[in-house]
């Protein structure tokens, strides 16, 4: 068995079996399990780092493995350049976050709950894109869900926690239900859960054009919901209740992008069948553009309103997922081919695990010294926390696209591929993606701003402000690392994932980049001054109740709308509940009224037929035993040794007619 092979397996498998081991140590000492889990999360970093060499020199080939599992169904791994990338990210920030976890977490009760659940998690994000068949990727799609559930409910004692934890839950079902419903129709199709089984299926044109639309649009759903895409994206938002350190693993990362790789593994998929990618290129793809461009753009404009810290990046992630939708949306060519769109997407991916992940971790230090995440309570802390500022400027200038940072090249691949659809519908996406980089830059530059410039609050004078530890900087420097050289590593990344783009000095030739630089630089201008140097236009207006500002404030009555729709379910539920009571309850009533009697009835029968012969019987026995030698029965026997008398009679007779009418004897 080839290296990369045991690798592939050892490389989920053995994160799953370590969180058990997590509560046997934790019981005996704190710096070992803490130790244990950061060396597991090493070692899978590792393994995954060795899958690279066989997907660099693979030219594309497909490597899989199986084992017996279920009947007619074997579980396997999936080696392809798609999730080695996805599974590299993973084990690469499970090692970061580890760490970070040692001196953020310090303190914490239940802490061996949570080096477990993160050490689960882990075994099961990596073994959802390693799986090579949809059934066992489902399960681990259901795992990682749990695992976020149970980890944004972390402090549960907190009511908000609980009940963030059960929101996340509830809107993520909803996506679970359509990923389900879209993996049967496959089986129905193709009488296999394999992706290989699937794609050879396709191949011969053994499938539905029909079924595989809805299919594509079930696959659609499940994507949206896990990957907070409108309208399900609320639940991110309440996500933000979870310690920061999962905020930045899961919600980040890792989990939040489990929707990015399924669609952007079914694309895969579809592309085997240029008919099916030509008839999925009317509705489909559209569709996707469509949802990334409108949540791009309403996640920004939330978080530029948001005053809460950790709301800023969890709106920022919305938006920034959002610009991977809208390319995947323009990720299929005609003809079937794959287009620079999917490239996009995925490589806009890993840079916003960098500058979102690094902001996530700057964030847990300053909320840890300064006790709130309210940013109108902070300011001021470029002089208390020097090297956690120095770290913001790379997250802020990476955040916003601005070159030669990681994103100014994952976002300038996107805008160039949208702006490449030639439609009327293209374009206007292609504005409003121009209009939320705008917007971007927007809300760093005043979460910027309100966190370290300026004066300190009256809260902070209060406190003694301190620079995070050295354990949690440590982890925050290496993801700033990446934000700088990632954009530089495009050829690099291309050629991994066997797709040809045009470099790196496109980025700066082409015609986005005046056009992204003229937006850009005057609205982050605007709110620099709006809000560090005293031009509150902006801001009065921000603060009134116009209709505007009513809309943002309320994240665009989203929850409202979802409010209305659970209401309106309850009552038709009640009221159907009434109308069962009405129409059916007294009839059920009086069935069982009849059954009680005739159950009655056939225990009097009972009693009056068999009770009596037994009695009978045991006398009879009685009288005739010899003293001494034979078993005397009661004169009085109860009624539960006639009831098991009876019993046994009764079902001796039906023994014997059932073995009568199965041997077909007839009886004279």
């Amino acid at each position: 068995m080839a290296i990369e092979v045991i690798s592939a397996w050892a490389v989920w498998i053995f994160p799953l079996l370590a969180s058990l081991f997590v509560p046997i140590i934790g019981k005996y000492s704190e710096k070992a399990r803490n130790g244990f889990v950061v060396v597991i999360a090493a070692l899978t970093a590792s393994l995954a780092a060795s899958l690279i060499p066989a997907v660099w020199h693979g030219e594309g080939v497909v490597i899989t493995s199986t084992i017996p599992w279920i009947p007619e169904i074997n579980a396997g791994i999936y080696i392809d350049p798609l999730s080695v990338l996805f599974t590299c990210l993973i084990a690469f920030f499970a090692l970061i976050i580890s760490v970070y976890s040692i001196g953020y977490m310090k303190g914490e009760n239940g802490l061996t709950r949570y080096y477990y659940l993160i050490l689960l998690f882990i075994g099961s994000m990596i073994g959802l894109v390693l799986s090579d068949n949809m059934l066992q990727m489902f399960i681990f799609w259901e795992m990682v869900g749990l695992c976020s559930y149970t980890l944004i409910s972390f402090w549960y004692k907190k009511p908000e926690s609980v009940r963030s934890g059960v929101k996340v839950f509830i809107m993520t079902r909803i996506g679970d239900v359509c990923l389900l419903g879209a993996i049967g129709l496959l089986y129905y199709m193709f009488a296999t859960f394999s992706f290989r089984g699937i794609i050879d299926g396709i191949q011969i044109g053994g499938y539905d054009m029909n079924l595989m639309v809805i299919v594509a649009f079930l696959v659609l759903g499940g994507a949206v919901a896990k990957s907070a895409q409108f309208p399900l994206f609320t639940w991110l938002y309440g996500a933000m209740e979870a310690p920061t350190s999962v905020s930045a693993l899961l919600h980040a990362a890792t989990m939040v992008k489990a929707g990015i790789y399924l669609l952007a593994r079914f694309i895969l998929i579809f592309s085997i069948a240029p008919t099916l990618i030509e008839q999925l290129m009317h509705l489909w793809f559209p569709a996707i553009a469509w949802i990334g461009a409108i949540t791009a753009f309403i996640g920004a404009t939330l978080a530029l309103t948001t005053t809460d810290l950790k709301g800023v990046l969890a709106y920022s992630t919305i938006s920034q997922i959002g610009f991977m939708m809208t390319a995947l949306g323009a990720a299929a060519t005609h003809g079937g081919l794959i287009g620079e769109g999917w490239f996009a997407s995925l490589f806009h991916m890993v840079s916003h695990a960098f500058f979102e992940g690094l902001g996530f971790l700057l964030a847990g230090g300053i909320i840890h010294a300064v006790g709130t995440r309210d940013m109108r309570l902070m300011g001021g802390l470029r002089k208390v926390m020097p090297t956690s500022f120095a770290l913001m400027i790379i997250m802020v200038i990476t955040t916003s696209g601005l070159p030669p940072f990681a994103a100014f090249f994952s976002k300038g691949l996107i805008l160039t591929s949208i702006s490449e659809i030639a439609t009327t519908a293209g374009l206007i996406q292609t504005v409003l993606l121009y209009a939320t980089t705008a917007i971007t830059f927007a809300y760093c530059i005043r979460m910027f701003t309100l966190v370290f410039m300026g004066q300190k609050s009256e809260h902070l004078q209060k406190q003694h402000v301190h620079e995070s530890p050295k354990i949690m900087l440590i982890p925050a420097a290496i993801l700033a690392f990446f934000c700088i050289a990632w954009g530089l590593s495009e050829p690099i990344v291309a050629h991994f994932l066997h797709v040809e783009v045009d470099g790196i000095l496109a980025a700066f030739l082409n015609l986005e980049f005046p056009f992204f630089i003229a937006l850009t630089i005057p609205t982050g201008l605007l709110v620099y001054f709006s809000y560090y140097r005293g031009f509150n236009a902006i801001r009065n207006i921000a603060k009134t109740n116009n209709p505007l500002s009513t809309l943002l404030k309320r994240a665009y009555f989203v929850d409202e709308f979802y409010n209305v729709i659970v209401k309106g379910l309850t009552k038709i539920s009640q009221g159907l509940t009434r109308v069962e009571d009405t129409l059916f309850g007294h009839h059920l009533d009086g069935i069982a009224k009849v059954f009680s009697k005739i159950s009655q009835g056939i225990t009097h029968i009972e009693d009056t037929v068999f009770g009596r012969y037994i009695d009978a019987l045991g006398a009879k026995i009685s009288a005739t035993a010899k003293p001494g030698k034979a078993l005397t029965l009661k004169q009085d026997q109860s009624s539960s040794y006639r009831n098991y008398l009876a019993a046994a009679v009764v079902g001796f007779i039906l023994i014997v007619i059932l073995i009568i009418l199965t041997l077909g004897v007839s009886v004279v």
